[in-house]
């Protein structure tokens, strides 16, 4: 594991804070720029980032040094350089600041921004190093401030405020009950400068505006500003002593009482009784017992002490809520913000809890960076010059080493009945007189009064005065009980935070021993938060104070030297000088730096070390090899890093190369291929597209045609149609005239057959009359006597005969003949020409003939014989 002992001192006049001062720290080392806290911040986080494991600031100086403007660069500083991730958690974070700033910090006489809390906030981060959430641990508000304030100090920030804001917005006033500041007792118990009422009341908007950031509802936020006006409405009441014995309240308390009632919810008469009765544990028994005029004042500053506790408490709680990073916050970044060191001119119970802190992290920070480097020297067998510090043990020892101690003593006098200051300093000065860190007071005249502790700091006289008092921290049982029932859902909920520290209680409500008293909740919150910082990588930030005057650009040069000397400052320079800071085990040193070797051998982990470290020529006085680590100077470790990032950065750049050829030639591969694919699909697309087009003309053409066609057939089916029905009038006119046409031709044939009869007597005759005249004829007269003889005569020889017997013979029988076959046929043509039987087209068969076709064949050749003769004959 690799330890670093490094410290920045910080000037509170000389930081400044801007995204161009950021910008410049990050990514480099610390000690490649000036000296600034960003140089630690950023040097915390590369650490999370390299190394992996918990990072702790430590931010350490006196009251007024500049404790909580660096605790505010860090988280800043954080939040910028991760801000490309998660800014909404990170405003957060940084508005949670600003809440606590304003309820937990005030003016003193040492710095007008002095934190009268310590608190631990662990910036959380996730595995990819990016701020997840933030966890906010407390510790010891100092609650005397609220009743009162020394001479030119003043109460809590939020106080002066809401007042302001008040006096600016009538709404508030009158929803709040709010008075001018000067109406308000705990706003004056010292003669301060007069308030800034217009910053005062931008800095009240600045606060909502966090609660709002930090997404509280509306009605949560007007609570907590009530429970406030009712603390200061609480300072105004005065009793009036009755008999010495009995307290009731004044003609003027009516109207705080009725504003306290209305504000939190109650009921006038219960509460009352809380500022007027107390309520006793006696074996079992609540007794009731009336609060003499002295004991209601203190029980009213009590109260108002519980109230604003249990608000700040709450507050803390809400905020983590909030800000909670779950399952994600694998590792943090604690900022330790507490308070200085004290030594004012009158310092009490608060002042004794604040410098004891400082004392127990002053122990670690020496056990961490002195006596623990010492004695690995000597388990190692490293040759080192022992380096002197302040050992600040004994001085813890009288403080909190059971069983006798200064807070043992004190919880003593809490437990009993008729504990007191007087007696718990009697104590003291019986148990610690020999001591050397003990002395009973500055002089002999307040030895009953005063106590004096030397610190690492120097000597602090603490005034006894209340110290039993404030240890005990009355919880006010009975008014948490009646806010439990208020109208208000805030003060609901903020009864419900009363005794969580000390839930596992067995003792009964009321009794002294039912709850711890604050020295030991605080001891055990104080080594919770020593476990913490063993556990984590710290770095120191020493913030020193420049003047006492708060003035800028002025330098106390032996306050500033004292400064340096009591917090180590001096010590650790020396030990960083000539000690080894740095030791890593053999083999983390192996692992670490094993890639500046070329030929790698674990055969001897010694000579492997040494050769390692030849080989980056380091100077053998700047490194020691030990038992079972190597510890190296800081100029030792900062070449072998150097050199081990520029072998990692060579290495990872011919790996890059590699990888991205690789890479490059399996994306090309993966491209090559999509863009066939994509070639493809685009041809068939495009074929598609064309095929589609084409298929579209075509139905276009097909549709068109076929429109043509149909037109056409609609117009053949209508003349088909038309045609038709002429032909079925034809019909009808047809089977007429065949019937008539066939009479006729029967009539006809009959005639010709009666004709042909006459004239083949005619012919029997002649022949008779001429066969001496014409016996050549003799066999031709055979021939027509046989045709005549037969069925069927064969009228074109009659007709050839009767043309050759024309000229031959005169005779009026025949002529008469002739004429009447002249008048048939004429009649005949006429009647054909009517029915339009024949139209003179060569080639075509007349529609007489189309007549006859259906006729049988035999019926039908004797028609067109009888025509065609009767045709040649009349020619």
């Amino acid at each position: 594991m690799l330890h670093r002992r490094l410290f920045v001192l910080i000037d509170n006049l000389s930081c400044g804070a801007t995204n161009q001062h950021i910008s410049e720290y990050h990514t480099f080392k610390l000690g490649d720029l000036s000296p600034h806290v960003f140089a630690i911040a950023e040097a915390a986080y590369t650490s999370i980032v390299d190394d992996n494991i918990n990072q702790a600031c430590v931010i350490s100086g006196e009251s007024g040094a500049g404790k909580t403007e660096t605790t505010k660069f860090i988280l800043q500083y954080l939040c910028t350089i991760t801000s490309n991730v998660s800014s909404w958690v990170q405003q957060q974070i940084l508005e949670a600041n600003t809440i606590l700033e304003a309820f937990g910090n005030a003016k003193t006489t040492r710095n007008d921004n002095s934190s009268r809390f310590g608190k631990f906030m662990q910036v959380c981060f996730d595995d990819y190093n990016c701020i997840k959430g933030c966890v906010i641990q407390d510790y010891l508000l100092e609650q005397s401030r609220i009743t009162f304030q020394s001479e030119g100090e003043r109460n809590y920030h939020i106080m002066y405020q809401l007042v302001a804001q008040g006096q600016k917005n009538i709404g508030i006033a009158k929803s709040f009950h709010l008075r001018p500041p000067e109406f308000y007792k705990y706003l004056n118990t010292s003669n301060s400068e007069k308030i800034n009422m217009s910053l005062e009341s931008k800095k009240f908007d600045a606060v909502t505006m966090a609660f709002t950031v930090l997404q509280i509802p509306q009605f949560v936020i007007d609570g907590v500003f009530k429970v406030l006006s009712s603390i200061l409405w609480l300072g105004n009441i005065e009793f009036m002593d009755v008999d010495g014995e009995v307290t009731d309240f004044s003609g003027s308390d009516q109207e705080a009482i009725s504003s306290i009632s209305n504000l939190l919810g109650l009921n006038r008469c219960d509460f009352k009784k809380v500022l007027l009765i107390r309520q006793i544990n006696v074996r079992g028994n609540i007794t009731e017992i009336p609060l003499k005029i002295k004991e209601a004042i203190e029980n009213r500053h009590a109260l108002a002490k519980a109230l604003y506790s249990k608000t700040f408490t709450w507050l803390v709680s809400k905020i983590n809520n909030c800000t909670n990073p779950g399952q994600d916050g694998a590792k943090f970044l604690g900022v330790l913000d507490i308070f200085g060191f004290e030594n004012f001119s009158h310092n009490s119970f608060e002042q004794l809890c604040i410098n004891y802190t400082n004392e127990k992290l002053h122990k670690f920070f020496n056990h961490y960076v002195f006596a623990l480097e010492q004695s690995i020297y000597k388990q190692e067998g490293i040759y080192f010059n022992h380096v002197e510090f302040t050992d600040n043990t004994p001085c813890l020892e009288i403080i909190e080493k059971p069983p006798r101690c200064v807070f043992k003593l004190l919880t003593e006098q809490c437990h009993m009945p008729k504990g007191s200051d007087s007696a718990f300093l009697c104590n003291m000065h019986t148990e610690f007189e020999s001591h050397p860190n003990y002395i009973k007071g500055s002089d002999r005249r307040h030895w009953e009064t005063e106590f004096g502790i030397k610190h690492y700091a120097g000597l602090v006289i603490y005034s006894v005065g209340g110290f039993v008092e404030k240890n005990r921290d009355v919880q006010q049982d009975v008014m948490f009980d009646y806010m439990s029932s208020s109208k208000d859902l805030f003060i609901k909920d903020l009864s419900k935070y009363q005794d969580f520290q000390f839930i596992n209680s067995s003792y009964p409500r009321g009794s002294s021993k039912s709850k711890c008293t604050v020295s030991d909740n605080f001891r055990q919150q104080l080594q919770s938060l020593i476990d913490v910082l063993q556990n984590t990588k710290p770095w120191y930030v020493r913030c020193i104070k420049p003047n006492l005057q708060k003035r800028p650009n002025t330098y106390s040069s032996s306050l500033v030297l004292d400064q340096l000397k009591y917090l180590g400052v001096v010590d650790i320079i020396r030990i960083r000088r000539e000690g080894f800071p740095i030791h890593l085990a053999y083999k983390d040193f192996i692992v670490r730096y094993k890639c500046l070797m070329k030929y790698k051998s674990f055969e001897c982990p010694q000579k492997y070390l040494s050769n390692i470290l030849q080989i980056s020529r380091m100077p053998p006085t700047e490194w020691q090899i030990g038992k079972t680590k190597i510890f190296l100077r800081n100029a030792v470790y900062e070449l072998l890093e150097s050199n081990r990032k520029d072998t990692i950065y060579k290495n990872a750049v011919i790996i890059q190369k590699y990888w991205n050829r690789y890479c490059c030639q399996k994306s090309f591969i993966r491209n090559k291929q999509a863009v066939l694919r994509i070639q493809h699909a685009y041809r068939g697309w495009r074929l598609r597209i064309r095929f589609m087009r084409m298929r579209r003309s075509a139905i276009v053409i097909q549709s068109r045609l076929r429109g043509v066609f149909a037109r056409e057939v609609a117009a053949a089916l209508r003349e088909m149609k038309r045609v038709d029905e002429e032909l079925k009038k034809r019909d009808g006119m047809y089977g007429q005239l065949t019937s008539i046409n066939t009479n006729t031709l029967a009539d006809c044939e009959r005639l010709i057959q009666e004709e042909l009869s006459v004239l083949a007597d005619i012919s029997d005759e002649i022949q008779a009359s001429v066969k001496p005249l014409n016996d050549n004829n003799t066999s031709e007269s055979n021939t027509t006597r046989a045709l005549i003889q037969q069925d069927t005569v064969d009228l074109d020889n009659i007709f050839i005969f009767l043309c050759e017997s024309n000229g031959s013979f005169d005779n009026a029988l025949i002529g008469e003949i002739n004429d009447n076959m002249n008048n048939l046929v004429k009649d005949l043509d006429e009647e054909i020409k009517e029915l339009h039987y024949y139209d003179g087209t060569p080639g075509k068969l007349s529609e007489f003939e189309q007549l006859l076709n259906p006729y049988p064949t035999q019926d039908a050749r004797q028609a067109r014989v009888i025509y065609g003769a009767v045709k040649r004959w009349k020619l």
